[in-house]
């Protein structure tokens, strides 16, 4: 069995950003105690564990909104994870005087920008990406002409006004956003289309298209809540047509799923730590050489 470890892998820059400066504050004396990190800093369960550990406090609810989980805290420091927050979020603690980091990816802020600058020249802006994900929440909350799309089916209920200016979340995938931007061209014209798609998330997802040309079986280290993580394997799965699982760690593998496999390849999304994907493949060449 050939195992081929794909690459690019480990943490992109605003995970490796994000991660530090949370560490950072926890060790300095400057930053006041205890920090909170609002929302997951990436996600990843394992690099969220050890982060606990040295101290930060995660805060994450469900069924609480981020405004509703900066209420419940009155003092020490709040740091904002790698996807951003919506601007009313990063209001409220400024006004409770409480020490705000913000270790948001600068890719996303490039969007941001973005958007800020085409609807200050009266643009309506369409942002494609994931509901409720927190980059997206964060995009969204830049205006009220901010509209979101997730797929090209939503194009046909968008009714909204020339021009248009369409953007995106950094970690959607390639083959889905072209979908929705060619159902775009077709609905209007005076529109201004960009692909923000960051290049660790391209890089890693055109590296897997060409990986498995003849490939059988696809490993994708990451975890579920990760939105690139999934899109890696959603394009391994739909695109290239590769039996694909994702999977958190190597205790997530079972082995009779590599029975008659004669190529399995390996990838990590942006935010998975380096050795679970190293257990991975070392474990998988330590299989195919034993059988």
């Amino acid at each position: 069995m050939i195992v081929e470890d794909i690459r690019p892998r480990g943490f992109c820059k605003g995970v490796h950003f994000a991660i530090e400066k949370v560490k950072e504050v926890l060790k300095s004396d400057a930053y006041p105690k205890p920090v909170y990190v609002l929302g997951f800093i990436v996600h990843n369960k394992y690099v969220v564990d050890e982060l606990s550990e040295l101290g930060a406090i995660t805060l994450d609810d469900k069924n609480k909104s981020r405004l509703e989980l900066v209420d419940e805290i009155d003092s020490g420091t709040i740091v904002i994870s790698a996807h951003g927050t919506p601007i009313d979020v990063i209001d409220k603690i400024k006004n409770k005087n409480i020490t705000l980091v913000d270790a948001t990816c600068q890719d996303v802020y490039t969007t941001h920008d973005l958007i800020k600058a085409y609807l200050k020249n009266s643009y309506n802006v369409i942002y494609i990406g994931k509901k409720n994900h927190p980059e997206t929440n964060a995009s969204l909350s830049l205006g009220d002409h901010v509209y979101l799309l997730e797929n090209p089916e939503d194009v046909e209920d968008l009714k909204i006004k020339e021009p248009i200016f369409v953007t995106n979340q950094t970690t959607f995938s390639i083959k889905d956003i072209f979908n929705i931007h060619q159902a775009l061209k077709k609905k209007y014209n005076d529109i201004i289309i960009t692909e923000e798609i960051c290049n660790a998330t391209r890089i890693r997802q055109n590296a897997i298209i060409k990986a498995n040309e003849d490939a059988d079986l696809c490993y994708i280290v990451g975890d579920p809540r990760s939105n690139n993580s999934k899109n890696l394997a959603k394009i391994s799965e739909n695109f290239t047509q590769t039996k694909t699982f994702l999977i958190q760690s190597l205790k997530d593998i079972n082995v009779s799923d590599l029975k008659g496999v004669k190529k399995v390849t390996v990838s990590s999304g942006a935010s998975t730590p380096e050795y679970l994907t190293k257990e991975v493949v070392s474990f998988l060449k330590s299989y195919a050489s034993d059988n």
